[in-house]
This record gives structure tokens, C-alpha cells and sequence, in this order.
């Protein structure tokens, strides 16, 4: 059964810059601290001013304004540690000892962080003083080695961020960049992330993206962590994006706000014109524009809190559609330059010219010249509203709880702009919806502390055509026409019409095709694949933290977590096909769900008949329509895992944090699979299509802070990362995907010529649904086998770093990282594409071909006993296990980036603050990871990248994520004028290299980009690009706490819109294999393959004329501008 190679285009950025527990002795036990992903600590020592010992019995007093006042008293060393504090500025710390008492103010506590806050005490004060220190805590925590950045409220509002919720802050992290669906970290691919809101994991369960966009206003705090996390975290080989929202406190709070974003301070986007179509097509905003409120306060005082917050978002966007058609008037001079227009014959109205039958190419570029023919605006609007509630309440200060909602819908309406537009206007939604509920109790006296979390997190997806209108039409797509013929379907303007019309009345260029398409096609009819796909994650929690003095004092933290995950999507075709015209060979290419039956199947539930003539197979089979039982597919994945950590202090100064993580994914059939024969591979499906356990995943850090204040650390840390597999895999793999693809004689089978069509109209073909079709038939997808012993995808990190602060609140940092892929999962076919498998390539265990041999061997010799169904029981068992053996063959993946990264922390005191970071990086290999960059393909775990052994040459180098210099810089600083109010003034500044470009080709069975004709980024890179953005607002106190802000945003100030990714398909219309080693001038030498069977033949390649051309562009100049007043 051959794969169905389902290719998702990627999104262009719009931005730039998107151990053993050991004990010996006696053991006491203490008070249990540990800060969770939504709140974090303050811990310290208290010692004596002038001899510098320790102090036990100190007694500590937290207070805060959204949480009740917490005691802890210092033990024999001088430490103390309390936990459970909700992330934010202006928490109090008062010392109490004998008669001396001691306030440090204005400590803030960060999400999963430890802010150290240490005393001297002069024992000789004077009694029944308060001494009050207005000094602000290290932002160095000494107990971690995770690698990251936290931002707050005051980046958030002060800083430039270009979009309105917390993804597009998340490019502030040292070592991340946006990739075009999110973004990346540390060398992994940004479908490696997890995404926790309040706890709960909302990351996108079908692909890993970014499941919900909490606008920023709505946020207490992010935390990123882009590695070196310990055991508490799994399902990640990316980064970790940690998201606190708002909480009530005992006071009454909140803010009312207004942005928006107006076009004609806009700048107009530079057209990126393609070669292969007459149709270039770009989008400019018109506004956008969001206004909201969020309010929060107690309930009743000291026992029960609420925050509750609305924001609407709107937005309306032009794409200008703009015909254009090539000339031939022009000639290279004598001198290799283009004529002038002194000597040239252009424009068209000048009838002789230099015309020679060969369209104008700029010989400095070497891509055609074109001259506009017409343009047309298309308004499309979007909507999206954010409603978020919580209450948060305390039975007591020991136990505590949380209930969290938020609903987020959306919707809007754009085009298909390459073809008939009046058809294809598309209206899409999308409701997501997460629920959680949080308890923490601590008890024995405060020595053990026990936290449970659920959460729900949902989301709807639908796509249709606008109104519906065209839900029964199927999507054609013509391919290789021209675009003054396509005119005669009735869209297209006069102008454009009697433009590219070819040797038409008054055409100018005769001698050559004016409009014609290579490759992209003109989209006419209903909207293609339609959607109403839901996905769904139940989650729980428990940890538990206890603290233990044994040779030091040990915070020993364990816990297990369950999630079961389920997709609900629709699948099925506008209309029940889509349908390619391939006009310069008469052929049209229908494609159809289809599910296969039984042998023996009933007639009437299975009235079809499918074949696939390579394969010389033939079944019965239905046609998928909207309502049938199987266009529904009901995937589903079961994770848990569970973990021990233990973080040693043996002296305050010195930690040694290790841990292990257990994680196990049982992914299953969909469920009108289950228990069936899977009538391709005769195999019989239960309910796990594959188990992955033994997932081991130990970390180890060691950190020493030689100051002994909180204000230094130097750490090591190592760990494993586990791979969570999305569950696309569940849906194409496990859900019995089995696409029909028909290819009639569009002469003969498809009724008569359509002269708006310039050959048949395809849904001719379909009339008669029984038809077979002349040229050929094929199936795709199912029949998919698992290796047996497949083991899950991980990978290895090792950091070594330091940090100091070298002044108060100014720190430095310089840290190596390294991250290395050690397995993959990839499906892979031995067989020329006949057979799919699951597996790890490279590696198949040998005790598992010793036990299929077994299996062999048994059946072998009952079949030679005369057994019949043991003989086809051998011969199944033959045929894998040559297959299995054949998983060896392919390259094993490679994926390994280092990184260097110096940093600079300047917090907000005394009005400056200033972030920034340099990153030194690598990143090389032959994998890039789930994201299939350099075909745009998203199918994580079943890519094409793997799929055949013949495409695996070149394909080792720089991979689409090496960017080796990157630098980043955010700041502000804000002027106080007293009783006139407060300016401030901030920048976000990014420098980054380009990234490597690939000379791509296609391949006979897979299409476009599938081979790397050179070696992989061995030609050149895109351009090393700058951003700048700018800030400035002004706020004043109007009295009675409240305060309004005035403020602007200005982005992309440079205007570079730089190049963001290029076009590297070398060829569209020629197969062609890789060049083993080869270089640039290699390519004038290289020989089309056969479309048929793959063999080399004498005609040379069909060079794109779009190749290595600007494909995307970073954002242009634009400006926000809103006001905020908050009480």
C-alpha cells in the first residue's frame, strides 16, 4: 500500500524575531517547600553580621497582597524556604529575633523560581527598632539549572512585543526563532514544545503547537524554559512555556484597555512575485484593533479571591490581486546588460520590439520580466473574543484551591486567491476551552505538601466554504493551462483577459505564451477538504513534596500524571473528491476517501471497487461521503508518567538536584478499527496500535554559589527528553486513511472540451462513478505495520553555565549547551513504497528478529505439514521479517546543535531595565525534527523524510534551524516627573543570520522538494537581517489609585522586510535524483527521470524560472497605539 504524502505549507513569520537520595544517620524531617508551575518561593539564610554563623530560630514572615500571611522559622543552619507563593512584585519579608526586627520590601517571587533573599543581622541593634531595607533579591535562583527567561507584566506593557498574546514574547529567550508555526528552541522544532496555562497542559494535541492564545493582558507571568529542566517536566524535547494568569488578591483591582492598529500607518508590503503563475497575491492589514477589561478582588477577605477578564479582538485585512503577464521586447546588449528604454520596444503599445520567441529575463536575476495587467482588492475580516474567570480560595493557609475557565472562539473569511475568487471565499472557526481545578494542602504541621490538578482543554476547528455554499462542489484544481483561457470562466477582468489571451487582436509578444501557469495551479469549485475536527485532553495530577535532613537537607518531590487524549475529525472531500486538471497531458487526477472492505464484503455496504494497478490489488470498497459512519475518525492516545527528585542542598551554597522520569504512550486505533482485520496487511487490530514504555528519562545538576548570598552560580546539568507523538499519527496511521486516486483520460472519459477550461471540465469524470479510469488507478495510506520492539524518540542535553551579578540588579551570564537526538520514530518502506513502517531507521533489535524468526519457522513447518492457513501465515511472516531487516539500511537520524550564549540582565530598579543575549549556534545533521522544513511537510513521526532509501543522499549539513549568530536586545527606561506623571521609553532590537538555502527537486512517485538535488545548504544562505521596534508611553495618577497610560508601539522601524525563506525548488516539472556530492555548475549536466518507472533518461532537468526568488518576507512598518487606565 502506498503513502499518502499529505503536505502542509508553512505559515510565513510575521515577525522578525518570532542521583541516589542518599542517607546516612540520623533523619529529621521538616517543612515541605517546593515552588509548582504556577507559583514560586523565597528561601535564604539568617547569619550574624559580625561573625558570619548561622542563626537558627529565626522566625519569617511572608506577606503579600494576593496570598495569606505565611510563618517558617530557620533551621540549625540559618535556611528557611516558603513555597506556594503566587508569582509577583511587592512581597514583604520580615525578620524576628529576640528583640530585633528586620523588613526586606519589594521582593518578587517568579514563576517555578526561588528568589533568595538573605540577612545579616547586627545582634548589637538596638531592641524593639524595625529596620527596613528597600533592597531587591538576586534574580539568580541557586537551586536550578533550567535555562530560560521569565517575563512579566512590566515587559510585557513596556516592552514592543509585536503581537497581543504570550507567543509572540516568547522570542525574548536566548537560543529560540521562529520557525513559521511557532517558536523553536534550542535546535528542536517548535512542535517540540509543551504549553501549561495555570498548570494545565494546553499544548495542541493533533500537531504540538500552541494551543491557546491567552492575551497578554490577561497574564501574570511567562515562564520559558529552553533547557536543563528537571524531572517535574517531560513530553518535550523542545522548550517549556510556563503561563501564569491573574489572580484576585484582598484588593480591589483592575484595567481597562484599548489597541489598535491602523493600515495606513502600515507600510506597503514589497511584492514578492512569483515566476511559475500570472497571479501574485499579498496581504496588507486594514486595523486591527482589541479593547477589554479585567477585574479582580476578594470575595471574602483573606478566604476567597476572584479575577475575571473580557477582551474582544478584530481585524480586517486587503489582498491585492494583482495579473500580470511576461513580455518579449527586450534584449541582452553586447555589454551583458539589459536594453534601455531608450532602445527597448516596452510597453506593449509599441508593437515592434526585440521579439524572439523567448520571454524577457533580467539578466542580473535571471527571472522573467512581467508588466501588470490588473488588480483587484479582497477585503477578509477577522474576529476573536478572550473570556477568562477564576476563584481561588483558602479553607485555611494550609489548604488552598483554584477553579480557572477560559472560552476562546474565533473566526474568519479568507480567499483562495490563485483562481476563480468568486468561488473561493472560505469561512473558517475555531472554539477553544480550558478548565482547571487546583488543591494544595499541606499537612503534618506544614512537613508534607500535596498538590492535585484536572484540566480539560478543547478545541473545534471547522473550515467550509463561506456560507456553505459550495460544500457539495469538489475542489478542481487546474494545473499547466493559461490564464487568458481561464478568463472564459468568468472572473477574470477584461484587461486581464485580453492580456494574457495568446495571438489574440492586438497582442504584442505573439511569438511567446503570455500567462501561463508551471506548477500552481487555478483553483475553481468548492473548498477541498472539509473540517470539524475536535480534540480533547483530560488531565491529572498529584505531587507531592516533603523535606528531609540527612547530610544536609534534601526537598524530595514526587509525582504521577495521567492524560487521555482524543481526535474527532471529519474526513471528507467538498463536493466527495478533489480533482486535479492537468490540462498539458489531458489528465484528470481524482482522488476519494475511500474505506476498504472485507473479503467477502456485503454489496451494500461496500458498493465500489478499488484497485491499484501496480500493486495488481482490487477491493470493494465505499466512497466516503459527509454523514457516513467512517468519514468520522475517533483517534486516541493514553499517556502517563511519574517522577522522584530529590534536590540536595548539602550546604546552602551547594545543590545537587537529580531526579528520574518514567513516561509511557499507548496509542490506539481509531475506533471503528478496533478488533477488525486490516484487509492491506491481513493483520488484526486491536485497540493499541503502538506502546512505548521504558521511557527513562534521568536528570542530574550539581550548582554552587560561591557568594553564599543568592548573587552567583556555576552548574552542570544533564538529562534525557522524551518525545510526546502527536496525535496526527493516530488520525493518518491508526485511522484507516485510505485515499482513492483515479487517473482518467480527460479526452475520452470526461465529456466534451470546456473552452473556459481549455480542456475537459474533471467533473465529467465523475458522472458515472463506476467508470474505470484509461490511464491508471492507485491507493494511498493504511496498511501501515509498526516494527516490532519500536523504542520511543529521545533526546540528550548536557549545559554547563555560570552567572553572577556583578553589580546589584545587573547580571551576567555565559553558558554551553548541547542537545543531540539519540532516536528517532519515522516510518520508513523497504519495498519502493509499497509498504509503510513504523519504525526507528537505522536500528531493528536483533532479539526480535531472533523471535519473528521463531514465529517463521513454526508456521514453516506447519505448512509444510500440509497447514494452509499456516502457509499463508509463513509467507506473511516471510515477507516482514525481509522488511524488518531492511529498517537497518537507512541512515540513522542526526540532529545535533551547540550553542554558546552569553547573556545581560539589568532589572527594573532605579528606572532601567535592560535584557540582552548573544547566542552562538550550530545546528547540523540529516533531521531536522517533526517539522519537515524543507518540503513544508507537517506530519510529525510519519514525514517523508525517511520514507525512501533513495532519497537519503545530501541530505547531511546545516539544517533549516542553523542560524549561527543571533543577538537580542530589550530595554526601557522610564522618567519620573513626579506629580507630571511618568514616560517611559523601551526597544526590542534582533540581528540574526540567515538561514542555509537547498536545491531541491522532484521525484516521480512523491512530487516537489522531495530531493535534494546538491548537498543540503551547500550554495548559499538567505540574508543576515536586522529588526528594531520601538516604545514609548506616558502615564499619570489621577488620584484615588487610579492611573491612565497613553502609548505607542512602532515595529519593523528599519522597513528592511527582509527575506524570511526563498523558493528552493530547482524543478517542478523534472524528476530527478539527488547528486551525490554534487555542485552548482554540476546542474546543467543533470538528466530528467522517467515519470513512469524512475529511470534516468537523455532530456535535461526543467529548471524552475522561480528558483532561489523571495517566497516570504518579514513584517513591514507598522504602528499601534492604545490607552490603558487602571485602579
Amino acid at each position: 500500500m502506498r503513502k499518502l504524502h499529505k503536505v502542509n505549507r508553512l505559515l510565513v513569520a510575521a515577525t522578525l524575531g518570532a542521583s541516589a537520595f542518599a542517607g546516612v544517620g540520623l533523619i529529621a524531617i521538616d517543612d515541605a517547600h517546593a515552588q509548582d508551575a504556577t507559583s514560586g518561593a523565597i528561601s535564604g539564610v539568617v547569619t550574624d553580621q559580625s561573625t558570619g554563623d548561622p542563626l537558627p530560630g529565626v522566625t519569617i514572615v511572608i506577606t503579600g497582597t494576593t496570598v495569606a500571611s505565611q510563618t517558617v522559622i530557620t533551621d540549625e543552619n540559618g535556611y528557611y524556604k516558603v513555597s506556594s507563593l503566587p508569582p509577583g512584585g511587592g512581597y514583604l519579608v520580615t525578620f524576628y529575633y529576640a528583640d530585633i526586627t528586620v523588613e526586606r520590601r519589594g521582593i518578587t517571587v517568579g514563576i517555578n523560581k526561588t528568589a533568595p533573599v538573605y540577612i545579616k543581622l547586627d545582634m548589637n541593634q538596638a531592641g524593639g527598632e524595625t529596620i527596613v531595607v528597600e533592597d531587591s533579591a538576586p534574580t539568580i535562583d541557586p537551586t536550578s539549572t533550567s535555562q530560560g527567561i521569565t517575563l512579566d507584566t512590566e515587559y510585557l506593557d513596556k516592552i514592543p512585543v509585536p503581537g497581543r498574546t504570550f507567543e509572540s514574547a516568547l522570542g525574548a529567550a536566548a537560543g529560540s526563532q521562529g520557525d513559521g508555526l511557532g517558536v523553536a528552541f534550542s535546535g528542536s522544532t517548535s512542535l517540540e514544545n509543551q504549553y501549561v496555562v495555570d498548570g494545565v497542559n494546553t499544548t495542541g494535541l493533533t500537531y504540538g503547537t500552541s494551543g491557546s492564545p491567552i492575551i497578554n493582558d490577561f497574564i501574570e507571568e511567562i515562564e520559558v524554559i529552553t533547557g536543563g529542566y528537571n524531572a517535574e517536566y517531560g513530553r518535550a524535547t523542545g522548550g517549556v512555556v510556563n503561563v501564569v494568569t491573574k489572580s484576585g488578591s484582598n484588593e480591589l483591582a483592575g484595567s481597562v484597555w484599548g489597541y489598535i492598529t491602523p493600515g495606513f500607518l502600515i507600510a506597503a508590503r514589497e511584492r514578492t512575485p512569483t515566476q511559475a503563475t500570472s497571479i501574485d497575491a499579498q496581504t496588507d492589514t486594514d486595523y486591527a484593533f482589541d479593547f477589554g477589561f479585567e477585574v479582580g478582588g476578594p470575595i471574602i477577605k483573606d478566604k476567597a479571591w476572584f479575577w475575571v477578564g473580557f477582551a474582544p479582538q478584530f481585524g480586517s485585512a486587503t489582498t491585492t490581486r494583482t495579473t500580470k503577464r511576461r513580455t518579449d521586447c527586450r534584449q541582452v546588449m553586447s555589454d551583458g546588460s539589459l536594453s534601455t528604454p531608450a532602445d527597448q520596444r516596452c510597453p506593449a503599445t509599441i508593437p515592434d520590439g526585440f521579439q524572439d520567441g523567448v520571454p524577457d529575463t533580467d539578466p542580473a536575476t535571471g527571472f522573467y520580466i512581467y508588466e501588470d495587467l490588473d488588480t483587484v482588492k479582497l477585503k477578509s475580516k477577522a474576529s476573536a473574543y478572550s473570556m477568562l474567570g477564576k476563584i481561588n480560595f483558602a479553607v485555611s493557609p494550609e489548604h488552598q484551591g483554584q477553579v480557572s475557565v477560559t472560552v476562546q472562539p474565533s473566526s474568519d473569511n479568507p480567499f483562495r486567491t490563485y483562481g476563480n475568487v468568486n468561488e473561493q471565499q472560505l469561512q473558517r472557526s475555531d472554539l477553544q476551552t480550558n478548565a482547571a481545578v487546583k488543591w494544595t494542602s499541606k499537612f503534618n504541621d506544614n512537613k508534607t505538601e500535596v498538590e492535585a490538578v484536572a484540566g480539560l482543554f478543547r478545541d473545534n476547528f471547522k473550515f467550509a466554504s463561506a456560507g456553505h455554499a459550495r460544500d457539495n462542489m469538489p475542489l478542481q484544481v487546474l494545473y499547466f493551462g493559461n490564464l487568458g483561457t481561464w478568463s472564459g470562466l468568468g472572473y477574470e477582468s477584461t484587461a486581464t483577459r485580453q492580456g494574457c489571451t495568446d495571438n489574440a487582436g492586438g497582442d504584442p509578444y505573439e511569438f511567446i505564451e503570455n500567462c501561463p501557469d508551471i506548477g500552481v495551479g487555478y483553483a475553481i469549485g468548492g473548498p477541498g477538504s472539509l473540517a470539524d475536527d475536535t480534540e480533547q485532553r483530560l488531565s491529572l495530577r498529584l505531587s507531592g513534596v516533603q523535606r528531609v535532613k540527612a547530610m544536609g537537607t534534601h526537598e524530595i518531590k514526587a509525582g504521577i500524571d495521567g492524560e487521555d487524549n482524543t481526535v474527532d475529525n471529519l474526513r471528507v472531500y467538498s463536493g466527495d473528491a478533489f480533482l486535479q486538471n492537468l490540462l498539458d497531458r489531458a489528465e484528470v487526477q481524482a482522488y476519494r476517501w475511500v474505506k476498504l472492505g472485507p473479503d467477502n464484503a456485503d454489496p451494500a455496504l461496500f458498493p465500489n471497487t478499488c484497485r491499484d494497478r501496480g500493486l495488481d490489488e482490487e477491493h470493494a470498497c465505499d466512497f466516503l461521503s459527509a454523514g457516513d459512519a467512517a468519514s468520522r475518525v475517533t483517534g486516541e492516545t493514553v499517556n502517563w508518567s511519574a517522577y522522584l527528585r530529590d534536590s540536595w542542598q548539602l550546604r546552602p551554597n551547594f545543590t545537587i538536584n537529580a531526579g528520574v522520569r518514567y513516561e509511557e504512550q499507548r496509542l490506539r486505533y481509531a475506533k471503528f478499527l478496533r478488533n477488525s482485520d486490516d484487509p492491506l496487511t491481513g493483520e488484526h487490530l486491536g485497540t493499541n496500535a503502538m506502546v512505548l514504555q521504558n521511557m527513562w528519562a534521568p536528570r542530574l545538576g550539581v550548582l554552587y554559589d560561591w557568594t553564599k548570598e543568592g548573587r552567583s552560580k556555576i552548574y552542570a546539568h544533564w538529562g534525557r527528553f522524551y518525545e510526546s507523538i502527536p496525535l496526527d499519527i493516530n488520525d493518518r496511521s491508526f485511522g484507516g486513511e485510505v485515499l482513492y486516486q483515479q487517473y482518467f483520460d480527460a479526452g475520452s472519459q470526461c465529456g466534451g472540451a470546456n473552452p473556459g477550461i481549455g480542456g475537459a471540465d474533471g467533473n465529467g469524470c465523475l458522472v458515472d462513478e463506476n467508470q474505470v479510469p484509461a490511464n491508471n488507478e492507485v491507493l494511498f495510506g493504511s496498511g501501515v505495520l509498526v516494527a516490532p520492539g519500536i523504542k520511543p524518540q529521545y533526546m540528550d542535553e548536557v549545559i554547563f553555565g555560570v552567572e553572577y551579578e556583578v553589580l546589584e540588579d545587573l547580571k551576567i551570564g555565559l553558558a554551553y549547551q548541547n542537545r543531540k537526538l539519540g532516536r528517532v520514530i519515522e516510518d520508513v518502506s523497504t519495498d519502493g513504497a509499497q509498504t509503510y513502517i513504523i519504525a526507528n531507521p537505522g536500528e531493528w533489535s536483533q532479539d526480535e528478529e531472533a523471535a519473528l524468526t521463531g514465529d517463521y519457522d513454526r508456521a514453516k513447518a506447519a505448512c509444510d505439514g500440509g497447514d494452509q492457513a499456516a502457509c499463508d501465515e509463513s509467507t506473511k511472516l516471510f515477507d516482514q521479517l525481509e522488511q524488518f531487516k531492511g529498517i537497518r539500511i537507512f541512515d540513522k537520524p542526526r540532529r545535533d546543535y551547540n550553542a554558546l550564549q552569553m547573556t545581560v540582565t539589568r532589572r527594573f530598579s532605579k528606572a532601567l531595565y535592560m535584557q540582552g543575549s548573544y547566542t552562538y549556534s550550530r545546528a547540523e545533521g540529516n533531521f531536522p525534527g517533526l517539522i519537515s522544513y524543507d518540503n513544508g511537510q507537517v506530519d510529525p513521526n510519519i514525514s517523508s523524510q525517511y520514507d525512501l532509501i533513495e532519497l537519503l543522499a545530501n541530505r547531511d549539513g546545516p539544517l533549516p534551524q542553523d542560524r549561527p549568530h543571533y543577538i537580542k536586545l530589550d530595554g526601557y527606561y522610564t522618567f519620573d516627573f513626579k506629580k507630571a506623571g511618568q514616560a517611559t521609553a523601551g526597544i526590542r532590537f534582533r540581528a540574526l543570520s540567515g538561514t542555509p538555502v537547498n536545491v531541491l527537486g522532484r521525484h516521480f512517485r512523491y512530487g516537489t522538494g522531495e530531493s535534494f538535488i546538491l548537498p543540503r545548504g551547500s550554495i548559499r544562505r538567505t540574508d543576515f537581517d536586522t529588526g528594531l521596534d520601538i516604545h514609548a508611553d506616558y502615564g499619570r495618577d489621577l488620584g484615588k489609585g487610579v492611573k491612565i497610560e497613553l502609548f505607542a508601539d512602532l515595529f519593523s522601524v528599519f522597513n528592511t522586510q527582509g527575506t524570511f525563506s526563498v523558493d528552493e525548488n530547482y524543478t517542478y516539472l523534472s524528476n530527478i535524483n539527488p547528486i551525490v556530492g554534487g555542485t552548482y555548475e554540476d546542474l546543467v549536466f543533470a538528466k530528467q527521470l522517467d515519470q513512469g518507472n524512475g529511470s534516468e533518461t537523455s532530456s535535461p532537468v526543467i529548471r524552475n524560472p522561480n528558483f532561489g526568488n523571495v517566497a516570504g518576507r518579514y513584517s513591514p512598518f507598522s504602528a499601534r497605539f492604545g490607552v490603558r487606565m487602571s485602579f
